[in-house]
């Protein structure tokens, strides 16, 4: 275990100096190492917190250390995140209170512990007595729910961000941070389930607490394997590309929002007619911008029209045309020979996934399917 446990501290430094290195750094990318560099730290920490518990306790000062540093984690990771669906990100004042708690741990451990005499802490080790003391309890109540909250944080604003994309971009599946939602919800269990074997170790006793320390590092050295994988990968939306629009929440749909006026109906009629006569949807990599420049508009009167008067984001819009487009040339005999997904791609989209779960969702069969009737 310890083995393993040392190969997760070369884990974080490694991911550290890989993202750091990069040629292209967002602020996403600055945020992403600090994570890696503060776990590799807290992981070695927690090593010589066991080694001192197997060597005869040769490190008097190695009690612990590695506990306050956990309350880095969860705030690093929300900042990484919110760096990476929030178009105009900049760190406030407001946001070191995110790192309060870990204050507040360090403060609270220094007075019970580390100005205490390496022999009383040889003794509350030995015995597993800090498990008897109230802050014990409460630190590890701590732990649970801000993991459990920043988490289903961060899992809210990637859900979010993927809305607000939704109305910019035709094809979403490069920026959408769906591996990233996934983990946080997965993270998020996880780390709770591990934080209450704790909290019931104190009324029903589990396990040491040298094992249970163990087994957590483990888990998080192979939560930093999947973290440090995709995270290495994976593009900032708003430094790789100049989005002259705001990627807001879209304007809810209301029976008032559907009262169109002249101008706005001679303009649908215009969008329409275009859509229909110059297919600007064939093109892949189509966004909001680019269309409304093809009509002479602005970016936010099309959004408007789009999701107040048409009841769509431009993601669904631009989809629907692909879609009515794949249905009849999938029918047309002059195509009888191609794929599927060759005629799919003829007709806008550029992923294979997205065509499938597009036109599942708008017609409730798989293409395939379609195609056979």
């Amino acid at each position: 275990m310890e083995t393993i446990i040392l190969f997760g501290v070369l884990e974080g430094l490694i991911m550290f100096l890989l993202i750091i290195l990069k040629r292209r750094k967002s602020v996403s990318d600055y945020w992403l190492s600090a994570f890696f560099l503060i776990f590799s730290l807290n992981t070695f920490m927690s090593y010589l917190e066991i080694y001192n518990r197997t060597h005869g306790f040769p490190f008097s000062q190695a009690f612990f250390i590695s506990t306050p540093l956990l309350f880095l984690h969860w705030p690093l990771i929300w900042l990484y995140v919110k760096s990476l669906t929030d178009q105009h990100f900049y760190f406030k004042p407001l946001y070191w209170l995110h790192f309060l708690p870990f204050v507040l741990c360090v403060t609270l451990f220094s007075i019970g512990y580390y100005i205490k005499s390496p022999a009383y802490k040889i003794e509350i080790i030995e015995s597993e007595s800090f498990k008897n003391q109230w802050d014990y309890p409460v630190v590890i109540i701590a732990m649970a729910l801000s993991s459990l909250v920043y988490f289903s944080w961060s899992a809210i604003l990637v859900a979010q961000y993927k809305n607000r994309i939704k109305g910019y971009f035709s094809e979403t599946s490069k920026y959408d941070l769906a591996w990233l939602r996934t983990l946080m919800i997965a993270s998020a269990i996880i780390y709770t389930i591990i934080y209450l074997t704790f909290v019931v170790d104190l009324a029903i006793p589990l396990a040491s607490f040298s094992w249970l320390h163990k087994t957590s590092f483990l888990l998080g050295a192979v939560y930093l394997i999947v973290l440090g994988f995709f995270g290495h990968r994976q593009r900032n939306l708003f430094s790789d590309n100049k989005i002259g629009f705001q990627l807001l929440k879209p304007e809810p749909i209301s029976e008032k929002t559907y009262s169109i006026d002249k101008k706005e109906d001679e303009f649908i009629h215009l969008l329409l007619n275009h859509m229909n006569e110059k297919k600007p949807f064939l093109t892949p990599e189509i966004t909001l911008s680019a269309l409304a420049d093809e009509l002479r508009i602005t970016p936010e009167f099309l959004s408007g029209i789009l999701n107040s008067k048409l009841g769509k984001n431009f993601f669904d819009f631009i989809n629907h045309y692909r879609i009515e487009e794949f249905k009849t040339r999938c029918k047309a005999p002059e195509n009888k020979n191609f794929t599927l997904i060759a005629i799919a791609y003829d007709c806008g989209f550029n992923s294979k996934a997205t065509f499938n779960r597009v036109f599942k969702n708008a017609t409730g069969m798989t293409p395939g399917a379609y195609a056979q009737i």
